[in-house]
């Protein structure tokens, strides 16, 4: 006998209703009726509910019904696989996350695409005449002295303003504007070098980036 009829039976023999079993399985009627004229089955775990409202062997409502055996298996086949893209996702997401955390400051295009790196705004001292790119200079982030060392293309420094303010990500320069000594705000001067000869110097105790 095919589930449609075993359904069908069992539900007559407790004198429920489409509705009444369906409410009971908090579906829709239109659903209990799919399952009777056999256009739809219902899942692994449905026919285990039905199994328990019927007391009847979950083998008992299978056995004979070759056609739904097979759907069932391959829904079940089916949703194995979209589980092994999921894992197969979420691995490739929590390698990735990991990657960007311990790879910061170290290339900067990698820096540029990092959604865990904040955009900063710092302030460097530069060498009178430099061929571009600039490089090793020292860009003090914060008025504690943080800072990071940056390569970066710019104008060659004009006299009075050998100095620049520049936004970045990481090691990723987005901008850099060549100004003079008076625009930098003062808590940054009090930090920095004015000299253009020690712009590419260590400072005394060098912070490190954060």
């Amino acid at each position: 006998m095919e589930l449609k009829e075993q359904l069908k039976k069992y539900r007559q023999q407790m004198q429920w209703t489409q509705k009444e079993l369906a409410a009971e399985l908090n579906v829709s009627d239109k659903t209990i009726s799919s399952w009777e004229t056999g256009r739809t089955y219902p899942d692994v775990e449905m026919l285990l509910h039905l199994s328990k409202l019927f007391a009847v062997p979950l083998e008992e409502l299978m056995t004979g019904d070759v056609k739904m055996v097979q759907t069932i298996d391959e829904n079940v086949r089916q949703k194995k696989w979209y589980q092994g893209i999921l894992i197969a996702l979420l691995l490739l997401l929590a390698g990735s996350i990991l990657f960007l955390k311990t790879y910061q400051y170290q290339n900067q295009w990698v820096d540029r695409f990092n959604p865990f790196l904040e955009m900063k705004v710092g302030y460097a001292t530069l060498p009178k005449k430099v061929q571009a790119p600039y490089k090793n200079i020292w860009s003090t982030d914060d008025s504690f002295g943080s800072g990071t060392r940056l390569d970066f293309y710019a104008g060659e420094t004009e006299p009075g303003k050998n100095y620049a303010m520049i936004q970045h990500k990481g090691l990723y320069v987005r901008r850099v504007a060549l100004i003079p000594w008076k625009t930098i705000p003062s808590t940054y001067r009090n930090i920095m070098t004015k000299n253009p000869k020690l712009a590419n110097a260590m400072t005394p105790d060098e912070p490190n980036h954060h």
